[in-house]
């Protein structure tokens, strides 16, 4: 374990007895982030339906882990704060791995639910890889397909029959044909670039760790539009944890930080990703997908991949940039090898992932303390 975490260990244990003097409060639900200081993506989703409801209390903890001593000392002060919600909620809701719940979640009375932030996974995570700590205490976590239950049952030291299938409430969103107008509307009126031109939309998960920091894959975006020419245009969206992108400000590239990805598909002709999970929502499109990892031998390894990537990833696979240009220039669908592993990602399409996950909470609600 790492001095940092050491150090965090020593002083949640001075405060832990405290937080179990109080009382677990039957009601209340309390979400917790480490991504984002705002309700987000699933969070966002399932909040708002919870709020429509009015039947529980509802507390949030919403932090924006970064790098650097001035926030590392805010860190810490936000886990204190989450250890005393943390114990005092019925139901706590993760969208990532948490160290206050493996480390000082009380044993009775307090139920977890792991909301990855994510459909699904490509890469190795959570227990799977190399950590600081082992994740436990989590109760529940939900996933798309019987594909996932697997590893996310390793990855949260979570019992099988606790991975429920019900879909992920953000894959709602790319069932509704009035949402994608809508985006693709949108899109051009604030981008207008995207207007009249082919889209390819470059979106990588991030590399590195957290505690050591980010950064972004080797590509070269500008050798690629110029070699694409004037008939297409890329949109660049980096990973929400990659910052100081040497594309912010590049007026070649169209740079969507803040915006949905999911938005963004509304426009994208074809996408062009590597590990992230987001290729199992393009896949609801149907549109063409691309591999750029020209790591993909050393990724493999570490932190490792959770299936054979060369014989399931649904299309081309490219590791330079101008095999990517060439595959851009001449790509077509490969319709039957998407489709096979579209069938293992989805067992809903019914766009109804929330009401289940809505079902699940309440069920876990009614739990005796």
């Amino acid at each position: 374990m790492k001095v940092k975490n050491i150090i965090l260990t020593l002083i949640l244990a001075v405060f832990y007895p405290f937080s179990l003097l109080q009382k677990v409060n039957a009601n209340q639900i309390t979400f917790i982030s480490l991504e984002s200081k705002i309700l987000a993506r699933d969070f966002e989703t399932i909040n708002a339906e919870l709020v429509k409801q009015g039947r529980h209390h509802l507390t949030y903890h919403l932090f924006e882990y970064a790098p650097g001593i001035k926030n590392q000392l805010a860190y810490v002060i936000a886990c204190i704060k989450q250890l005393f919600a943390i114990n005092r909620s019925h139901l706590v809701l993760l969208d990532f791995n948490n160290f206050v719940v493996s480390k000082f979640k009380r044993q009775h009375g307090v139920k977890v639910l792991q909301v990855w932030h994510a459909t699904g996974a490509i890469k190795k995570f959570g227990n799977n890889v190399k950590r600081d700590y082992k994740i436990k205490n989590y109760d529940y976590t939900i996933v798309n397909s019987e594909f996932f239950v697997e590893a996310f049952s390793q990855a949260f030291n979570v019992k099988k029959e606790n991975v429920k299938i019900t879909g992920i409430p953000e894959t709602d969103k790319l069932f509704n044909q009035e949402y994608i107008t809508e985006n693709e509307s949108y899109l051009c009126e604030k981008y207008p670039l995207v207007r009249g031109k082919k889209i390819v939309t470059y979106a990588p998960t991030f590399r590195g760790r957290f505690g050591e920091g980010f950064y972004e894959t080797k590509i070269d975006l500008d050798f690629i539009q110029k070699s694409l020419g004037d008939d297409y245009a890329i949109i660049y969206k980096p990973h929400p944890l990659i910052t100081n992108s040497k594309y912010q400000h590049n007026e070649h590239i169209i740079y969507m930080q803040e915006e949905s990805i999911k938005k963004v598909f509304a426009v994208t002709d074809i996408l062009v990703s590597d590990y992230s999970a987001i290729i199992y929502d393009y896949m609801v499109t149907q549109k063409p997908l691309i591999a750029y990892v020209p790591d993909l031998e050393e990724y493999s390894k570490t932190p490792g991949v959770l299936f054979d990537y060369e014989q399931e990833f649904p299309g081309a696979i490219v590791k330079t940039d101008q095999d990517l240009v060439n595959e851009i220039k001449f790509v077509h669908r490969d319709d039957y090898k998407q489709a096979k592993l579209y069938d293992k990602v989805f067992k809903f399409r019914d766009g109804k992932s929330l009401h289940r996950v809505i079902g699940l909470i309440e069920e876990i609600m009614g739990e005796k303390i």
